[in-house]
């Protein structure tokens, strides 16, 4: 979901909300985000269902594709509740030492 969610985003999924409901999104940010699984690995991605398949759905800029699944072969986990991610990426030549007290130390 690439550029809403940036890679390493830490996600809060709220197990209640598994349905996908067609309805009218005024922003991309008013449309939900589903957290997926699927056979091969997870999805973190906006859903439609057709027929009897999940359309797994992608951020226009994010460069993937969509994905089609059968029912059977992809569960909904719930719904993208909250999100904590980074607003800049750490410098790439910093050392981990540096980069380390920034992390928290325990949850």
């Amino acid at each position: 979901m690439y550029p809403l969610l940036r890679p390493g985003s830490f996600v809060v999924i709220d197990e209640n909300l598994r349905d996908v409901h067609a309805s009218q999104w005024r922003t991309e940010y008013d449309r939900p985000i589903y957290f997926v699984e699927l056979r091969a690995g997870y999805a973190c991605c906006w859903c439609e269902m057709k027929g009897d398949e999940l359309l797994l759905i992608p951020h226009p800029l994010s460069s993937c594709s969509h994905r089609r699944f059968p029912l059977r072969e992809a569960e909904i986990i719930g719904q993208v509740a909250a999100v904590a991610m980074r607003i800049v990426d750490p410098d790439p030549e910093d050392p981990p030492s540096k980069i380390a007290p920034l992390l928290p130390k325990r949850f």
